[in-house]
């Protein structure tokens, strides 16, 4: 079974009114905004993402361009998507229990498992997935997108 990481690489939404230097910043910003829209609460969505990366010397090449590929696409979602985290899947062994990347690599053709947190403004988990779908599905064109997880955003 994939576990998420722990190391997640941000994307920002360029679309966003303020582009603060700080994540705590961007986010108190959006949150206010939110309310003057009649407090719609955030959701946090997440896809599992098989991204195939081609022209990969090493696995740690084909992670860093697949995250970065797939960072340039989702950093110009919609208004309504807050932050897009990406991190790289975890595969864990059952006999020895050791964890390692969700990546194959093969010819230098690599697949690597993604997952995107998607931080979205909704009041409820299934609108949420919804809108997380709408906004970075049209920029991942072609990738399945795969809900694992929908919860309440802190």
């Amino acid at each position: 079974m994939a576990e998420r990481s722990t190391n997640s690489t941000p994307a920002r939404n360029g679309n966003s009114p303020t582009q603060g230097n700080s994540r705590n910043s961007t986010q108190d910003h959006r949150s206010d905004s939110s309310d003057e829209r009649g407090g719609t609460d955030g959701h946090i969505v997440v896809f599992s993402v098989g991204w195939v990366v081609r022209g990969a010397k090493t696995g740690q090449d084909a992670i860093n361009i697949a995250v970065s590929e797939v960072g340039k696409r989702v950093g110009s979602t919609g208004n309504q998507v807050r932050t897009v985290d990406i991190s790289v899947q975890r595969i864990g062994c059952n006999s020895c229990g050791i964890g390692s990347d969700a990546l194959l690599l093969v010819s230098e053709t690599a697949l690597v498992g993604l997952f995107l947190e998607i931080e979205v403004d909704a009041e409820d988990s299934e609108t949420a997935e919804k809108i997380a779908r709408r906004e970075v599905g049209p920029h991942l064109h072609n990738t399945p997108l795969t809900s694992v997880d929908i919860a309440p955003a802190d």
